[in-house]
């Protein structure tokens, strides 16, 4: 059984339903036991995590030294990161917790429907999920060099699809960002709920890997 941290708060970005439909998504994860902190700062008061993994459902603007000390510290030393959606437009300012997640937001078209499509074939993480569209909002980003990507989307009528689900190491910890979660109804989709587990249960897999 994996333990869990969901870090997340926020009435309207993120919103409560959407919250709320992360949570029972993520809690119905086989082999999860899901925790819940309401501040990005309980890292500066518990460190390391109680934790195999943490969940960033955030839209924040600072982060104090000692919570990204340890966010950093609980990464190397094996611990998993599942970001989703505004996690990757928060601290912006704070360049090493967006090396850590591996992309920086820089902006958004508008919300419409995204069609969403595999990157490539099926995968050892995500298996095989064929495309499917919900409406949402997809972030531009500056992405690592790293990343692997396993999900793209695009507007409709659009030209350019955008990296909407990503995988990357840092150092020990294993890292899975998931761009939806704008809209609550986007968080039940059947497909993003499947993605969502998958991705949390790949980056709990603490001390799998070797160094990188």
């Amino acid at each position: 059984m994996h333990t869990v941290l969901m870090i997340s708060s926020g009435i309207f970005h993120p919103s409560l339903p959407g919250r709320l439909a992360l949570w029972r998504a993520l809690r119905a994860t086989p082999g999860i036991t899901l925790h819940h902190a309401s501040s990005i700062e309980v890292l500066a008061r518990v460190d390391p995590p109680r934790a195999d993994a943490l969940v960033l459902f955030i839209h924040g603007k600072t982060i104090s030294t000692p919570a990204l000390d340890a966010l950093d510290r609980f990464v190397r030393e094996g611990g998993g990161i599942l970001a989703v959606h505004s996690s990757t437009a928060s601290f912006k300012e704070t360049p090493r917790y967006t090396e850590i997640l591996g992309g920086r937001f820089t902006g958004h078209p508008p919300v419409g429907p995204l069609k969403i499509r595999p990157a490539g074939l099926a995968d050892e993480i995500f298996g095989d999920i064929p495309a499917f569209t919900v409406t949402d909002e997809a972030y531009h980003h500056d992405l690592s060099a790293d990343l692997r990507v396993h999900f793209v989307a695009r507007l409709a009528h659009a030209a350019v699809e955008l990296p909407i689900v990503w995988t990357r190491h840092h150092e020990l910890g294993r890292i899975c960002y998931a761009g939806w979660g704008h809209c609550s109804a986007s968080l039940h989709h059947p497909s993003t709920v499947r993605i969502l587990q998958a991705g949390l249960a790949w980056v709990c897999r603490r001390g799998e890997d070797g160094p990188r």
